[in-house]
């Protein structure tokens, strides 16, 4: 039923249609990363209004706004509830820009607040964990793709985004160096988070030179992508996707796979987390694409990296690294700053 008697019903529309016309306007109209931020709030918004009655957008009220966002204050941190809501309050106005929902939805919301602080979000990969995973991937999954790609992530500290829009070519390999180009090709389907600004030459260890030596000489595929292009990381469809990378790599962080026993006490053999990699996020210690990036700049921070280098070698400003990405525990600090004792 309608919230408003004098609605035309020929103004409403199934919920999930709307949301998939929003959706191609945002990917028309903004970055694909901008876009993608706007997938789960909303398919989340409308799965619960699903579940309590909403049949078209004219059904959509404050109280399922408010079911939602208390649904939400359940299951995440604060800073993720009020990400969501600011993308669900968008959504609405688009909404109601096309008459499918009252105007005052999106006037009226209440965007949830964030303690101080709580605006950082601290899931990152830690060190030890890290070296776990390199550790296994070193000796079960060599020169894979998914090695080549974590150890790419990991020693440079690049977005998913950089490590896909690499290609065979980026690779630059002088005598005493090897230096990896990022390069922003949008027109060409990779486009870098901040456009040209994000275009940078990263200097890489040994180590890693030798295992995207390894992993071009025998275990990349030698495929093409959709604009011609060679990527460096690739599958069977081309060009290494993001889907595909978060599938494994999260897969890879659960400890049960690494070796370790479960620090939360379950039964492997029953638990969905570790029998199914399509249930790996469900695990409570695996972790996504941006905490093993979050995890590498805390690590080169640990190592004594200058942040006025490291945020051109990250593509972070050094403002944004200290607030979002300087994880260190305060022992880790007060041994950094050790160096600068004085009498």
């Amino acid at each position: 039923m309608s919230n408003y008697t004098d609605r035309n019903p020929a103004d409403t529309k199934a919920p999930r249609k709307a949301r998939r016309e929003f959706l191609s306007h945002k990917r028309e109209t903004q970055k694909e990363s901008t876009a993608r931020a706007y997938e789960y709030p909303t398919k989340s918004f409308l799965e619960y209004g699903e579940n309590h009655g909403v049949e078209t957008t004219g059904d959509i009220s404050k109280r399922h706004i408010s079911g939602w966002i208390d649904q939400r204050h359940e299951n995440v941190k604060p800073v993720t509830i009020h990400n969501n809501a600011k993308h669900l309050r968008v959504f609405l106005k688009w909404m109601a820009q096309r008459e499918l929902v009252d105007w005052k939805l999106h006037e009226q919301m209440q965007i949830p607040t964030v303690p101080e602080d709580g605006d950082v979000n601290d899931d990152v990969l830690r060190e030890e964990q890290a070296e776990t995973v390199r550790d296994y991937l070193e000796t079960y999954e060599y020169a894979t793709v998914y090695h080549a790609l974590f150890q790419t992530m990991w020693h440079t500290g690049c977005r998913i985004s950089g490590a896909r829009a690499l290609d065979l070519g980026d690779i630059e390999e002088r005598p005493d160096e090897t230096i990896l180009k990022f390069r922003n090709r949008k027109a060409t389907g990779t486009p870098l988070k901040n456009g040209t600004k994000s275009e940078r030459d990263v200097t890489i260890s040994d180590s890693l030179t030798a295992v995207l030596h390894d992993y071009r000489a025998s275990r990349r595929l030698p495929k093409t992508d959709d604009h011609g292009r060679e990527p460096l990381f690739t599958v069977d469809g081309g060009r290494l996707t993001r889907q595909r990378g978060y599938k494994n790599i999260v897969a890879f962080t659960r400890p049960c796979v690494t070796g370790e026993n479960c620090p939360h006490d379950r039964t492997i053999e029953l638990c969905e987390a570790a029998r199914s990699k399509v249930k790996a996020p469900s695990c409570p210690s695996s972790v996504s694409l941006h905490p093993v990036r979050k995890g590498s700049i805390t690590d080169h921070i640990n190592k004594g990296w200058p942040k006025e280098e490291l945020s051109e070698r990250v593509d972070v400003s050094v403002d944004v690294l200290e607030k979002h990405y300087d994880f260190r525990r305060n022992e880790r600090k007060r041994q950094n700053r050790k160096q600068y004792l004085h009498d």
